[in-house]
């Protein structure tokens, strides 16, 4: 009876996340590159290679895994950058399985010294899996006896799905100072839907976003320098917005070489109220991060989730005038 009603309420949980959620996350997408914006995609100036790891739920049994490995860089007098990423999002054990394979491009648009606008598009390929042999249903257990029998009339149309959809951005950035960003995702609202289609589409999501950085030994915004120096503080934040889901993000630290340090909290305005605590070290152009977050709603059930991040950005020799904003 315990494992029925425990796979009763997985089951429950799956599709409540996905009608109301709907994409995966990251407690800071500040150090997952190009996530909130494909806009962003190049904005590293670099050979940026990162892979993002993700896991919550510990608590329930059953956990939450979600990965992430990207590739970008920029070509062409650093006017044009090309990225690919690859996310992995794995939910109760592998009852639903995501797998999104991203290919984005962005454009630089120099305005004038230190100012520029950036555009991005992307277009993504989800293959998605729906295990559902290892749910139980109702008709699978005796009452009388407490056993679970082995079969189920309980059918869906499709365990596999294979959409594509595309998203956009924009942003302007004040070099190495000051990045402001508005994106729109899954513009061409792809269906989702395992039982039956066209009952689970996935809603667009608009996200906005700002950044900013103060570099305390170079005051003066950072003209003709293209990296930041040892020392500066930094304070970012985002607003998404996705049919009946809102979430916001404020989030603020300072790096003092090779250690960077921050915290943020993020709330859905209903029962999901997140603070978070993140330390970094970087060492030439590795950089490497844990995030751990910290349920503190009222009705919370005390569940933590865990990140790391590994980033490693190639420099390029020749260095031309184009924005440079961390994270």
């Amino acid at each position: 009876m315990k494992k029925f009603l425990s796979c009763t309420i997985i089951l429950i949980l799956l599709f409540c996340v996905k009608v109301n959620g709907q994409d995966y996350t990251f407690s800071n997408h500040n150090i997952v590159p190009f996530s909130l914006n494909p806009a962003l995609a190049g904005n590293a100036n670099a050979i940026r290679i990162a892979t993002n790891y993700r896991q919550q739920w510990m608590n329930l049994g059953n956990r939450y895994h979600t990965a992430r490995i990207s590739y970008d860089q920029n070509f062409y007098k650093q006017m044009c950058s090309l990225g690919f990423a690859y996310t992995y999002d794995n939910m109760s054990n592998g009852i639903f399985q995501t797998n999104e394979f991203a290919l984005v491009y962005s454009h630089n648009i120099r305005l004038s010294d230190g100012y520029f606008i950036r555009l991005g598009i992307q277009g993504s390929l989800f293959l998605n899996y729906f295990g559902y042999g290892n749910l139980i249903f109702e008709d699978q257990y005796d009452p009388n006896s407490g056993s679970i029998n082995p079969t189920t009339l309980e059918s869906f149309e499709n365990d596999n799905r294979i959409i594509g959809d595309f998203s956009a951005g924009i942003a302007f950035v004040m070099e190495n100072k000051l990045t402001i960003g508005f994106s729109a995702n899954h513009l061409s609202e792809p269906d989702n839907g395992f039982i039956d289609k066209n009952r689970n589409k996935i809603y667009r999501k608009y996200v906005a976003h700002i950044n900013y950085v103060y570099d305390f030994k170079h005051q003066s915004g950072l003209y003709k320098k293209r990296d930041l120096s040892s020392t500066y503080l930094f304070i970012n934040a985002n607003y998404q917005h996705q049919y009946n889901f809102n979430a916001a993000y404020l989030g603020a630290g300072v790096a003092f070489k090779p250690l960077i340090l921050g915290i943020a909290y993020k709330s859905n305005f209903i029962d999901s109220n997140i603070a978070s605590a993140m330390v970094g070290v970087h060492y030439k152009g590795l950089q490497l991060f844990y995030i751990c977050d910290f349920n503190v709603s009222t009705e919370g059930n005390g569940t933590w989730a865990h990140e790391l991040s590994l980033i490693y950005v190639i420099k390029p020799k020749r260095k031309d005038l184009c924005p440079v904003v961390y994270w």
